[in-house]
């Protein structure tokens, strides 16, 4: 159980950098959606967060990337964080996927099981982020990896990066592909809500799936509300996140997404395909 945070940031030395990003901490911080499926056990994504992102200064391209065990909304956690934009602020144009982990205790622990997770492949390198879930133990099968040693999104990071080693067509056909595949291995009542970010000789891409596959007894309205997923643009920038950031985050240019693939460019927020059914 997490929460994302995605964008592309068309002017990052905008104001709407600070308040997207004060709003994703406040979001993991207090999470309602989270208290109501925990019954008020749990409120808070205070296990590890992380973010990864693409700088574009001139032609040139640069990586930032950074995970910490403590809460998003620690004092240490906010000190680092507002370095991060500050550096993000001196680019061009910025790409970048966030994450806020709330885990769960049949998952490994540790920064290491803290997302995005990173990939270097033939093609380029790849950061993931999830909430939701996988079957983790039939994908390692299929990938040959010790699912013991390995969260359930680590893997299905790695098996979308395996599928695109072997991509022999459009990079975004393969991605669709990739995911269509890997909804097979999505339990019912599990959830593939992903950041996908991949950077090549030819730039970054950014992707972003939304897929619940509901249970045999019916639609959990309550899960159905946490897995929710929202695109909000503006002049500065095109962003999706998951429910709970909508809260804390005061903006008319908000869309609910329907469940699918989608790419975000700077000409906004593309579908590529549906998932499931």
């Amino acid at each position: 159980m997490c929460r994302l945070l995605a964008a592309i940031g068309l002017n990052p030395r905008g104001g709407w950098l600070t308040d997207v990003f004060k709003a994703f901490v406040e979001s993991s911080r207090r999470d309602d959606y989270l208290a109501k499926l925990t019954e008020g056990r749990s409120f808070s994504h205070d296990d590890g967060w992380g973010i990864a992102g693409v700088g574009i200064a001139g032609s040139e391209y640069a990586v930032l990337y950074h995970k910490s065990l403590l809460p998003i909304f620690h004092s240490h956690s906010e000190a680092e964080l507002e370095f991060i934009l500050d550096r993000l602020r001196r680019y061009d144009k910025i790409y970048f996927i966030s994450h806020a982990r709330k885990s769960s205790r049949r998952e490994p622990y540790g920064e290491e099981f803290v997302h995005p997770f990173k990939y270097e492949f033939e093609k380029g390198v790849a950061w993931f982020a999830h909430n939701g879930g996988v079957d983790k133990r039939s994908l390692g099968k299929v990938l040959k990896v010790n699912h013991l040693l390995r969260v359930d999104s680590d893997i299905a990071g790695l098996f979308i990066v395996d599928r695109l080693s072997k991509c022999t067509s459009e990079i975004g056909e393969c991605v669709a592909d990739a995911y269509k595949e890997l909804t097979g291995y999505v339990p019912e009542g599990g959830a593939l809500n992903t950041l996908l970010l991949l950077l090549s000789e030819t730039g970054p891409r950014l992707y972003v799936s939304y897929f619940y596959k509901e249970a045999a007894k019916g639609i959990d309205r309550l899960y159905r509300d946490y897995y929710k997923v929202f695109s909000l643009e503006s002049d500065d920038c095109i962003a999706v996140s998951s429910s709970t950031l909508l809260n804390y985050y005061n903006t008319s240019n908000v869309r609910e997404l329907e469940e699918g693939l989608y790419e975000l460019s700077g000409r906004g927020l593309r579908k590529l395909s549906t998932l499931g059914g």
